[in-house]
């Protein structure tokens, strides 16, 4: 394409959607809400993906031994755990350690330990893996253990986690379908508006051998502008709603991790803008066919 084609090309996606304002701001707001929506969708996806993969990547199994284990079967026990090799490091919990813990867990109401003391308590291992896959082999060599009474992990947790992730991606794929389609609805109407005003103008550039494409461009590019315009509200909108309820997140729910907003931005942008780009000129390209036809 040369120089002065394109320039004029650009010029007139510029002109087409000033000359319909109204509609060209009612488009970027529907392209906007839409991105809103699949951005904020995403960001969430990203932090239970980051969550879920912090809980893997820190798998933590605690084996609780028999309150009348004897010394010896401990240190064989510690013994076996220590040369695991699927164990990246532990840690033991002996009785007094339990006693104490139990007695914060009690709070205003450790005084029903009154009178006891450590002994009943069990000695127990916290236990992190190399890799969570191995769980499975791990809990059922220990709790088949000698003197072991049980082995707890949160694999239940992480289970549960990844089934509501699954969930969230489906259903946020259907929802932003459904707005997707009604952005290129709406766009190719606003477009159209557009087309019919200079239908005549369009038939003359046939007659006298203008291409499709040239004919066809400046509106795509109307429509690519509508995109753009309305991917970066969205991405405004998003990065002040993440800076303030990313605050309210960390501040209320300790355990949960966000993301941080600069590493998700560059990301976010890049597909607001994409989005943005192809559902302008899908419109563009479906509101301009019938007029071609020639």
């Amino acid at each position: 394409m040369k120089l002065r084609t394109a320039k004029f090309v650009v010029k007139e996606g510029f002109v087409n959607t000033y000359r319909n304002v109204l509609m060209s701001l009612a488009s970027m707001g529907i392209v906007a809400a839409s991105l809103v929506i699949l951005g904020f969708f995403w960001i969430i996806t990203v932090n239970i993906k980051y969550n879920t993969q912090f809980l893997k990547d820190q798998p933590e199994m605690q084996i609780f031994c028999n309150p009348e284990m004897d010394g010896h079967q401990l240190g064989m026990l510690e013994w076996t755990i220590g040369r695991d090799k699927r164990i990246k490091e532990y840690e033991k919990v002996d009785k007094k350690q339990a006693f104490e813990k139990a007695k914060e867990m009690l709070g205003d109401d450790k005084d029903v330990l009154e009178g006891l003391d450590e002994s009943f308590m069990p000695v127990s291992f916290i236990i992190k893996l190399n890799n969570s896959a191995d769980y499975g082999e791990v809990v059922e060599k220990y709790k088949n253990y000698p003197g072991v009474d049980s082995v707890r992990y949160s694999k239940k947790a992480i289970d549960y986690i990844n089934r509501i992730l699954r969930g969230l991606q489906i259903g946020s794929s259907l929802l932003i379908a459904i707005l997707v389609v009604i952005a290129v609805f709406i766009i190719a109407n606003t477009i159209k508006l557009t087309v019919f005003a200079r239908r005549k103008e369009i038939s003359i550039m046939k007659y006298i051998g203008a291409t499709d494409w040239f004919i066809r461009l400046p509106f795509i590019v109307e429509g690519i502008i509508i995109g753009l315009i309305g991917a970066f509200v969205s991405f405004l909108a998003l990065f002040i709603i993440y800076k303030l309820g990313g605050g309210w997140v960390q501040n209320d729910f300790i355990m949960v991790k966000l993301v941080g907003m600069k590493d998700v931005a560059f990301q976010l942008i890049m597909v607001s803008c994409l989005l943005g780009s192809l559902v302008g000129a899908s419109g563009s390209i479906i509101s301009i066919r019938k007029y071609l036809r020639v």
